[in-house]
């Protein structure tokens, strides 16, 4: 059976980093929402970093304590690369979430579009227990998933899709939902993805 790193390493061998279906040019939603919760100084880990240029957004804006989590060696040593005048601000974890370890607590865990393809139940509850083992008591919780009538997989993996009353049911024990939006994510090829984004506050 083909490994969670292998796999992400194969599609960011065979595809442009640019052509990935959930390429951004800029950072959105979340950079906006980052900026309106938190001060430049707090610690943020994103989730499935992949090559996305949400780091190179929050450090043009000041941003000086960030931890990129990402399966895939090939995108990681991408954004390293292009991250490299900012290494002394940035902390790079090759991990698996489900096994992720460190001595840092965070005050926002950012997460567009990985723990929808935890399928597993187990695997859900798994990630759940890390986000509280280390995000701070009042800290945010950033999430993106694909919404009700958004796909159904991708890159050849089954997903979930969750909308406002599926995530509260799993996070209201310890998480308060704040606000959630809906996008219509465009993708380098004109296609749309439909994604839902959560802001929660850990109680």
């Amino acid at each position: 059976m083909k490994s969670a790193f292998s796999h992400w390493d194969k599609v960011y061998t065979t595809k442009k980093h640019s052509q990935v279906s959930w390429h951004q040019d800029h950072a959105t939603i979340s950079l906006d929402w980052i900026i309106e919760v938190i001060q430049p100084n707090d610690a943020i880990i994103d989730v499935g970093c992949g090559v996305s240029v949400l780091a190179d957004n929050l450090l043009d804006k000041g941003f000086s304590d960030l931890s990129l989590l990402e399966l895939s060696s090939i995108a990681l040593k991408s954004t390293q690369k292009r991250l490299v005048s900012n290494l002394n601000k940035v902390s790079f974890y090759h991990q698996n979430i489900l096994d992720f370890s460190t001595k840092k607590y965070f005050k926002l865990w950012h997460d567009r579009a990985v723990f929808h393809f935890l399928t597993d139940p187990n695997d859900q509850k798994t990630y759940i227990q890390k986000l509280n083992d280390y995000l701070q008591k009042d800290g945010f919780f950033l999430l993106a998933t694909f919404a009700l009538d958004g796909p159904k997989q991708c890159s050849e993996l089954d997903i979930v899709q969750y909308d406002e009353k599926k995530i509260s049911r799993l996070l209201s024990k310890n998480f308060k939902l704040i606000k959630t939006v809906t996008e219509s994510h465009v993708k380098p090829n004109g296609g749309v993805q439909k994604f839902n984004y959560f802001l929660l506050q850990k109680q």
